[in-house]
């Protein structure tokens, strides 16, 4: 399977989840009313959101549909949404909160949208199996759920979230081994780390922290992204000075005040499950609104996609601090980028 070439974030999901159409259709035409359902289940989330509206089968090209107006959206207290955990032959039903959100301006629609949320601080379970329903609650017929219960993506609580860059800190010579860098041979910054049970694909990424006006800031450095093979038990990214360079230069080229440069990062963890993995790379394939190809689903009685991800395992490494006046090290190589530093 290709991988997509996705920044798993927090952004992203919340566009996934807010994303839909609003199409008019004529009261005398066949039509059948399809739930679509989106929901991420992260364990380090404090909430879970799922949205879920209605689509219809019709005639014609979605360009069209899109810019005429109607509602997609269930009537309020029409419907329910559950999440059902299953553990040690239990289930437990956690029923989700409706409220609305505002979208942002675009091709679609930006009226305030239904939204479900659940507060999950604590809640999910490792080792738990979990299945999203959505119910008509005029007369209790289930409408839409996942295909299978989905399980969470499992961190061994005896690893590291990455095993390298090492890391050990002498607080008696106050001096580093191990640190984020482009030093070696290649320019390059090697990152390592151990297989989370149920993940599929992984997207390390670097929280880059900066100072203006003694105001501290950071912001996110994507790097590629790392398919699962062969149930290896620990992954291996190269990732290069240019690539991070470049990437630093973009996000803060429009902001010509001085900046300090920090001395730390912190590098975060992100993965994502079978199903979400195979969402992506087909939204990718299909493009925004190519009607040619077929969506991936994994909800039974509608469409959508109901999956596990992790977006919050990090681990906090000093950063190169080289002197400015001495190629290569980070330091000198910020200050080339003509950004303030």
């Amino acid at each position: 399977m290709k991988p997509a070439k996705r920044y798993l974030s927090v952004l992203f999901a919340a566009a996934l989840l807010l994303t839909s159409c609003e199409v008019e259709f004529s009261p005398n035409a066949e039509w059948k009313e399809i739930p679509v359902v989106y929901c991420l289940l992260d364990q380090d989330d404090d909430t879970t959101w799922a949205r879920v509206e209605r689509c219809y089968l019709g005639e014609g090209s979605i360009y069209s549909y899109s810019a005429i107006s109607d509602s997609i959206n269930y009537p309020a207290g029409s419907i329910s949404v559950w999440l059902v955990e299953q553990r040690d032959g239990t289930e437990v039903l956690h029923p989700f909160r409706d409220t609305v959100l505002d979208r942002a301006p675009g091709a679609f629609a930006s009226t305030a949208q239904p939204i479900y949320y659940l507060p999950s601080r604590n809640l999910l379970n490792d080792y738990a199996t979990y299945d999203i329903r959505v119910v008509r609650t005029a007369d209790g017929q289930l409408l839409a759920h996942a295909k299978q219960p989905i399980q969470l993506i499992v961190r061994n609580p005896d690893d590291s979230v990455f095993t390298k860059p090492n890391f050990t800190y002498n607080p008696l010579q106050h001096t580093y081994r191990g640190m984020f860098a482009f030093k070696n041979s290649g320019n390059t910054c090697q990152m390592e780390w151990p297989a989370l049970q149920n993940a599929r694909l992984y997207q390390p990424f670097v929280r880059f922290y900066y100072a203006v006006d003694g105001e501290r800031r950071y912001i996110d450095v994507r790097t590629p992204s790392v398919s699962s093979i062969n149930n290896a038990d620990r992954y291996t990214l190269y990732y290069s000075a240019t690539s991070f360079l470049s990437n630093v230069k973009d996000q803060l080229k429009d902001d010509p005040r001085p900046k300090e440069y920090l001395k730390e990062v912190e590098l975060y963890l992100t993965a994502c499950s079978e199903d979400f993995s195979a969402y992506m790379s087909n939204v990718a394939a299909a493009g925004n609104l190519d009607q040619s190809r077929e969506l991936y689903s994994n909800i039974e009685g509608g469409r959508g996609i109901f999956a596990a991800r992790r977006t919050h395992l990090h681990r906090w490494y000093p950063a190169d601090s080289s002197v400015l006046s001495m190629p290569p090290g980070l330091a000198w190589q910020l200050k080339q980028l003509q950004v303030g530093f």
